[in-house]
């Protein structure tokens, strides 16, 4: 009985793979999309406070889809960063140069670092607050 329903669920099987057709696969993307040259642009933004702190950042692109660009930070302590990458046929690439605590020369990937020693009076500063501790009441 078990060897008859086998052969019966066998043949079902073979049946329903053998009728299978395979669906033909229409693209969804324009053709034309695929063949478009890169629009060039060029953007940047420069903010700040009265305080000393300074944020921006800049970007660029060319006909062939090369882009360059910088962001960066300084802060009211003088701790900073600035980014300045490429991106292109040969991916992305970074140079960071920065005083953050933590940081050092260390290269990974495509990102190159140059790390100057922070200000002396951020290594002063606490690196967090105390943190408050809460008790309820019963």
């Amino acid at each position: 009985m078990i060897s008859m329903l086998f052969a019966i669920f066998l043949i079902i099987s073979v049946l329903s793979a053998a009728s299978a057709v395979p669906i033909p696969y229409e693209s969804t993307t324009d053709p034309n999309l695929l063949n478009e040259v890169p629009s060039p642009y060029d953007f940047g933004f420069e903010f700040g406070d009265d305080q000393g702190m300074v944020q921006y950042r800049r970007e660029s692109s060319n006909v062939n889809g090369e882009i360059k660009g910088s962001y960066g930070y300084t802060d009211s302590n003088g701790l900073y960063r600035n980014v300045e990458y490429t991106a292109g046929a040969d991916g992305y690439k970074a140079v960071i140069r920065s005083n953050e605590p933590g940081l050092s020369n260390q290269n990974t990937a495509d990102a190159t670092f140059f790390v100057e020693p922070p200000p002396p009076e951020v290594l002063l500063e606490p690196i967090s607050p105390e943190p408050e501790v809460f008790i309820p009441e019963i």
